[in-house]
């Protein structure tokens, strides 16, 4: 089974858990980065599984990932789609969710997670630096990556 993985990462957080992701899949996987790729060049027909993560920041994913996602809804939704999340609010994934991708692939994923946040500030631009501290009242530590949804992903996609 041919496997892609389509991921966007603002600082790094969403590339690690595409890369933890990909080590645990049954088949061999590719790992593309929407930001830094021609996504003209993205062939999804040469895939029987692909997968969307992405990071938000102000309640938004990439604006190329969302394009993409779009524009390629009808061949989407006739493969096996999975759709993970890099956020610090959990709470708040479902809506993240249905306000960046299309309803039609919501509906036909088979697996959707939060894999949960990291807040690496020291690579941060200042605005994101300053938007960060005050949304998480300087208690950006306390966000973690959960190990176990990626792990429940997986386990997911490979029945």
């Amino acid at each position: 089974m041919n496997t892609i993985i389509i991921y966007s990462s603002k600082y790094g957080c969403t590339a690690d858990c595409a890369e933890y992701l990909k080590s645990g899949l049954s088949d061999s996987a590719k790992l593309t980065d929407i930001d830094k790729t021609n996504s003209n060049a993205i062939a999804l027909e040469s895939y029987d599984t692909v997968i969307f993560g992405s990071s938000i920041y102000v309640g938004a994913i990439s604006k190329k990932m969302r394009k993409f996602c779009k524009e390629n809804v009808e061949l989407l939704s006739k493969k096996r789609v999975g759709i993970f999340l890099c956020c610090g609010f959990p709470e708040q994934a479902k809506e993240y969710l249905t306000t960046n991708f299309p309803s039609t692939l919501l509906k036909s994923a088979i697996v959707i997670k939060d894999f949960g946040g990291e807040a690496r500030i020291d690579k941060m631009k200042f605005i994101d630096k300053s938007i960060m501290k005050t949304v998480m009242k300087g208690n950006h530590e306390a966000l973690k990556i959960s190990h176990e949804n990626i792990d429940a992903f997986i386990k997911e996609l490979n029945k």
